[in-house]
Parts: structure tokens; C-alpha cells; sequence
């Protein structure tokens, strides 16, 4: 649809649904929140009586039978790939939360399903709905020359969160954060949850995707991995160091950062902070601060920019191709860690000849 409001759905009700997608799209005039989907009734109606949401259903079939312009889909790692393709083959655009998939394969069987149908599939990783994003992209892109090297930490305190779901903790209440989701067998640990963040960014920001990686991950005696280190290389040219721990502890120990090294200059971005410094080869600095209600508002952003897309009035600033190749990357890296070998990454397909859409770029020498 172009103009107009668009009829959205959330499937999903957990702490996440309940404390971002569902009050945002509840008190956004460019978005009618029409219905919530969640097996959990009793959730899923207490929180929709709290934003006065008329309809609850508890599988998709019946949600998309009442016939949503869009889907938000925030339910655990595992479930995506199942859900959305089933949206994106009714038509239905889609907002679909990090990590896309977890595997390389059903993050490029989304990118086709949603390229064939012609409709829009969106990620939920908020760090790209900044306004700062998008002149980070273009710094990149056009003020440091080619790219030699991408540096980039992704420290957070998930490390306890991991150990609950392993005890087997629910976290019931809107207030928690629901520790089984982040089980081993619900696709949990810290390079789903939290490296992919990472590599969403970076990849969108410099249209590569990983040819080939190299990693470690520390599991620290959980069943899912806390600490991950890898080294890349991109398609295309240049090459890249990635960390990320779940071991950070207070605030004070949250890093997320990355630098983007170019022939010319270089970009270094906070994206905790939003803040970034680009520095040109002639000798300028610039720097590139968020408006002042950032980052707060941040985590609200992704559902209204979704409906803005829908209706036309918005582009979309995480896309599906950037992150079906964060999924595989990470996928990679993680059969690198338990391989000890350097692992090829599988290449996104080609779109779709029907759809108009640009064939993706040969991958080069590799």
C-alpha cells in the first residue's frame, strides 16, 4: 500500500513485544495495531487490554485471516524462519526480529520468498534505525576510499541470562526477560543474540558480505557460547576482526563499537551512544551525534518505521540481504569454533529475475 495507515499485527508477546512493539505501534497515529498473536492467551490478552488492542488470536492462520497489511514477528530464534515465510507467502509484509534465522540457509529462503512476493521483510536491529546510521553508511561509503579493514566489539552482560535458561528459568512476567528463549535448543548464545547486532551493522554499512572466516568461542561450562572472536574476509576486498563476550558485568563494562578502516580515512562508530567521527584523508574531522531524544527512543523505532514502509512514507534501513549474510557469517563462525578450520561462508542467491530487483554482486576472487 502507498498512504493511508496500515493494518499491523504482532506475533509474539513476550518481554520484548510488551515493552517496545506493542506500546509503540499502540500510540503511533501512522499505525493501526489491529490484533496480537501468541499461543500464551492469557499474555497475550492482558497485554493487549493494556493498549486496547481489539483482537487475540493464538496461531497465524488465524491471524493472517484477518488480514494485516503487515506482521511484527518477535518470538524466539528458532520459530522465525516458519512464521515469516509463512507471512511472506500470504503476502504480508514483514517485521521480523534479530537474529533473521539461524542458519544461512532459511535467512536466503526468506530474502527469496519476500523478493518474490514483492513485499517488504525487515529486521529488527535497532542500532540501524538511528538516524546516525545512515550517515555512517554513506561516510563509509564515500568518504574513506576502499575498504582495508573493519574493527568491532560487541561486549554486553548476557552471561546470566544464558545461565537462567539453562536452569531452566521462564520469567513469566512482561518484566523478565523470558531466559528459556535464550536456551541453547531456542537458538541462544552470545553470537545469535548479541554478535549478530554486530554484524547486522557492519554488512549493511558496507554492502560486503564474509567470504571466508576463521573463529574461537568460549562457552565458559553453558551449552551455548558467551565469549566469540573471529577474523574475516569480505567479499570483495578487505578484511576484519570481531569480538563479542556476554561476560561485560555492569554498564560500565557495555562496549559496542566499530571502526572502518578505508584507504582513505576512517569511520569510528559507538553504537551505544550513536555517536560516530569520521576522519578524511585530507586531515578533517566530522562528527555525528543523534538528535536528542537518542538512543532512548531507539528501541520503539523499528515497529513505526515499519508501518512508515508499509505506507510508503519511509526506506527500509535493515534490510533482508545484509542480514541473511550476518546469518550466515555467524553460523560460519560458529562451525569454525567447533571445527578449528577456516570455514567458506555460503553466498546470498541472486534476486529473482521477476522481481526487477539487482542481481547481488559476484563475490570476486575467492
Amino acid at each position: 500500500m502507498t498512504g493511508g495507515t496500515p493494518r499491523i499485527a504482532v506475533v509474539g508477546t513476550g518481554w520484548w513485544s510488551a515493552n517496545h512493539h506493542v506500546p509503540s505501534l499502540a500510540q503511533y497515529d501512522g499505525a493501526e495495531l489491529v490484533a496480537l498473536c501468541d499461543p500464551q492467551r492469557d499474555r497475550a490478552r492482558s497485554l493487549a487490554d493494556q493498549h486496547d488492542v481489539p483482537q487475540v488470536v493464538t496461531d497465524l492462520d488465524a491471524l493472517l485471516a484477518l488480514g494485516p497489511d503487515g506482521v511484527v514477528i518477535a518470538t524466539p530464534h528458532v520459530t522465525h524462519h516458519e512464521l515469516a515465510s509463512r507471512a511472506l507467502d500470504a503476502g504480508v509484509h514483514v517485521l521480523l526480529e534479530k537474529p533473521m534465522t539461524t542458519s544461512a540457509a532459511t535467512a536466503a529462503d526468506l530474502v527469496l520468498r519476500a523478493e518474490r512476493a514483492g513485499v517488504h521483510l525487515a529486521i529488527g536491529y535497532t542500532d540501524q534505525y538511528s538516524p546516525t546510521a545512515a550517515l555512517v553508511r554513506r561516510a563509509v561509503r564515500e568518504d574513506i576510499g576502499d575498504l582495508v579493514q573493519v574493527m568491532a566489539e560487541f561486549s554486553s552482560a548476557t552471561e546470566p541470562l544464558f545461565a537462567r535458561a539453562e536452569a531452566g528459568e521462564h520469567g513469566d512476567s512482561a518484566a523478565d526477560q523470558h531466559p528459556d528463549t535464550y536456551a541453547a535448543d531456542a537458538g541462544g548464545g552470545q553470537a545469535h543474540t548479541q554478535l549478530t547486532h554486530l554484524m547486522g551493522m557492519v554488512l549493511w554499512v558496507t554492502d560486503r558480505e564474509v567470504a571466508e572466516v576463521a573463529a574461537f568461542t568460549d562457552h565458559r561450562g553453558l551449552d551455548v557460547d558467551v565469549d566469540d572472536v573471529a577474523a574475516l574476509r569480505f567479499a570483495g576486498g578487505g578484511t576484519g576482526v570481531v569480538t563479542s563476550t556476554g561476560m561485560a558485568g555492569d554498564a560500565n563494562g557495555v562496549r559496542h563499537s566499530v571502526r572502518f578502516l578505508g584507504t582513505r580515512g576512517t569511520v569510528d562508530l559507538d553504537m551505544v551512544t550513536g555517536i560516530a567521527r569520521v576522519r578524511r584523508g585530507d586531515g578533517t574531522v566530522a562528527t555525528i551525534t543523534p538528535p536528542p531524544h537518542e538512543p532512548d527512543d531507539r528501541t520503539w523505532a523499528p515497529a513505526r518505521r515499519f508501518a512508515d514502509l508499509i505506507a510508503g512514507r519511509a526506506d527500509n534501513p535493515a534490510p533482508a540481504r545484509p542480514a541473511a549474510a550476518a546469518a550466515a557469517c555467524i553460523e560460519s563462525l560458529l562451525e569454525s569454533a567447533r571445527t578449528r578450520a577456516f570455514v567458506r561462508v555460503p553466498p546470498l542467491p541472486p534476486a529473482p529475475a521477476t522481481t526487477g530487483a539487482p542481481a547481488h554482486p559476484t563475490r570476486g576472487d575467492l
